[in-house]
């Protein structure tokens, strides 16, 4: 009788939290979202939905360790926000951009080399994480990166809540 109680208990709390927690909403990725600058000579072009989530879990898997939402944890004053990238130099506002600098990463104003200090694909001694990513897979983490803030209002912007 009291283990037949125990889990009739478990069983209402469980229900209870289910009820409570409420339903996931998928984002709705449309063609609008998807298209995103190609250069900085005002070409666009659209990432397909696989093309996105594959960008989207390379991104978690490596760059939310410093990069969480889009923001810089070593730097609070430059983010992933579309402000901060356009204001770089050379600007990374565009998917070419950012792949460059996936390859050849630099100082925000353009100054200093970074290559041993960010994580980049040229440099799986340093990075083995980033060793094994294919050209498309660049592709898809820049483009990830652009259109990110498009579907969460809280990308980028600061680490301080």
């Amino acid at each position: 009788m009291v283990k037949r109680f125990f889990w009739v208990a478990i069983a209402t709390v469980f229900f209870l939290f289910q009820l409570s927690v409420g339903s996931a909403n998928a984002v709705e990725l449309t063609t609008e979202t998807l298209t995103i600058p190609l250069d900085g000579a005002g070409k666009t072009v659209t990432l397909s939905d696989q093309e996105f989530a594959k960008g989207q879990k390379i991104f978690v898997q490596n760059c939310t360790k410093c990069h969480l939402q889009g923001k810089t944890k070593t730097n609070n004053n430059v983010s992933l926000g579309l402000k901060d990238l356009a204001q770089a130099e050379p600007p990374r506002d565009n998917l070419l951009a950012i792949v460059d600098y996936l390859k050849h990463p630099t100082s925000y104003d353009g100054v200093d080399d970074y290559t041993e200090l960010h994580p980049n694909v040229t440099r799986p001694d340093i990075y083995p994480e980033l060793k094994n990513l294919t050209e498309d897979d660049v592709y898809d983490v820049a483009g990830y990166t652009l259109i990110a803030p498009k579907l969460d209002a809280r990308w980028g912007g600061t680490i301080y809540f």
